[in-house]
């Protein structure tokens, strides 16, 4: 019961603080980002919010697995490298969004991309259910860093 009681407090938390970078993109849409020069592979804006909701379910699960599962060996490079990226991750917002510091951001959203692959090179051996948890959230930030890549370049 206790395990299940930290799950589910692993992903309110997750859920909450998506709500919050949520909240600052929100009051940052109109008109700075609406009038960007975007990819045409952008998706809807509500996309976004659907796929975020869903990662950060899996993130949650995925910390929470980390930091209870007692088989792991030298879980500590794992540990180290999720919350590096998940800290990063929750930076990326206020970077693109409030501060309009595209470039930045980019840079940012690399360094997400390079410490989860590396994170599901290190899960790979050590855990598949974390590498499988893990892989969607890499595909998408590798899909964020185009499409941040598209704004930053298209929008000197």
């Amino acid at each position: 019961m206790k395990k299940t009681i930290h799950l589910v407090l692993w992903i309110l938390v997750l859920q909450l603080i998506g709500y919050g970078m949520g909240m600052v993109t929100e009051a940052n849409l109109d008109p700075w980002y609406l009038s960007l020069y975007k990819s045409s592979l952008t998706p809807p804006g509500f996309v976004f919010g659907i796929v975020w909701g869903i990662l950060y379910v899996m993130l949650a699960i995925a910390g929470w697995q980390l930091y209870q599962d007692k088989q792991l060996i030298n879980v500590t490079p794992l540990r180290f490298t999720f919350g590096s990226q998940l800290v990063l991750n929750w930076l990326w917002t206020p970077l693109f969004f409030h501060l309009h510091w595209t470039g930045l951001a980019l840079t940012c959203l690399i360094v997400i991309v390079l410490l989860t692959a590396w994170f599901l090179t290190i899960a790979w051996r050590q855990s598949r259910l974390l590498f499988w948890l893990i892989l969607p959230y890499w595909f998408w930030v590798c899909f964020a860093s185009y499409l941040n890549f598209f704004t930053w370049y298209g929008n000197p």
